[in-house]
């Protein structure tokens, strides 16, 4: 488990980085999308949360984000998702959901090299490293749908 620490906590570093990406977001643009071909804000925090849970756990956390949530864009797209949640209770379930899977790692100590059985074919190491990826590419595109819905955001 130790060599898993420093991405758990790049992991962490990342859902610092989507933070700070909720802040001052307003009620009413969670679930607006700033154009009909690109995701809502709301949409893409599922997608994240979803899968974080779903490839590290395997779907444990009891969120209902394993029902409802973004899947893949391409499968998404012409289906906009629209929660009845505001801005800083979606944030608070992402927030969750990452306690809960690091509660989880934490608990089984995998080695990195050992196979992730939610992850066909992927170890632990490379889950959690795609992981970080995931989280922070995906923060980025909330910060593109901030600005295109005229937000000013953190300057970080």
């Amino acid at each position: 488990m130790a060599k898993l620490d420093l991405l758990i906590a790049a992991l962490d570093t990342g859902h610092w980085e989507l933070g700070e990406g909720f802040k001052g977001l307003p009620d009413e643009d969670v679930w607006k999308r700033p154009h009909p071909r690109l995701l809502s804000i709301g949409e893409l925090a599922t997608h994240i949360a979803y899968w974080e849970d779903f490839g590290l756990t395997g779907g444990t956390s009891g969120s209902p984000f394993l029902e409802q949530y973004a899947k893949y864009y391409t499968s998404s797209v012409d289906s906009p998702l629209v929660l009845d949640i505001g801005a800083e209770a979606l944030y608070q379930e992402v927030e969750r959901i990452h306690q809960v899977v690091k509660a989880s790692l934490a608990a089984v100590q995998p080695d990195g090299e050992d196979k992730n059985p939610h992850r066909e074919g992927w170890s632990w190491h490379q889950a959690i490293e795609y992981a970080v990826f995931h989280v922070a590419y995906h923060t980025g595109q909330i910060y593109s749908v901030r600005h295109l819905l005229g937000h000013e955001t953190v300057d970080n």
